[in-house]
């Protein structure tokens, strides 16, 4: 341990800041990879189906919804207002994370954007029908978890493009939004 100066401050030497490079072993590269365009393209299906076909949320909200917060979520049916905030948020966000997950791009915001969304259809049909507690929208919260562990954005991805070579990209707080 070293010695404490009267002043509180160590006498020891600053720590420096290194950079740690890790070597992925390359099937992890390709299945991190594999399931994030998977992951994006079902989204972006999903989305593009949505707006493509006519999408409201009203049925869903009003009708399929259960659990202890029925009441607030057949309310949010039932309010033209909010439908029209709702129906937008779903299709679109759908769409953006989607091709965001596709692209490697601002992938940590679309991995926490997809897991808000699994997470609020997951509470407005709780507890689930056919099972106690798991069903697949907590198996895509999983799934989005693990990718935002892994850096999925920077295995073949626009992000660890940018991050390495785009000096425009270097801001901290940017740097947030990407992996």
């Amino acid at each position: 341990m070293s010695p404490k100066r009267q002043d509180g401050a160590s006498d020891a030497p600053p720590l420096k800041k290194e950079a740690v490079t890790l070597r992925v072993p390359w099937g992890v590269q390709f299945f991190t990879f594999t399931l994030r365009l998977a992951m994006g393209w079902v989204f972006l299906y999903a989305g593009y189906h949505k707006l493509r076909y006519g999408f409201t949320a009203e049925g869903f909200l009003i009708n399929a919804t259960s659990g202890p917060w029925k009441s607030w979520f057949v309310s949010l049916g039932q309010s033209r207002a909010a439908l029209d905030v709702i129906d937008p948020l779903v299709m679109y966000g759908q769409v953006l994370i989607g091709g965001a997950l596709l692209l490697g791009l601002f992938t940590h915001f679309a991995l926490l954007m997809g897991a808000a969304m699994m997470f609020l259809f997951y509470i407005a049909q709780f507890p689930p029908e056919y099972d106690l507690f798991l069903d697949y929208y907590i198996v895509y919260i999983l799934v989005f978890l693990m990718l935002g562990v892994l850096a999925a954005g920077r295995v073949w991805g626009l992000d660890g493009y940018l991050g390495k070579n785009a000096k425009s990209f270097q801001a901290k707080w940017l740097k947030l939004f990407m992996g």
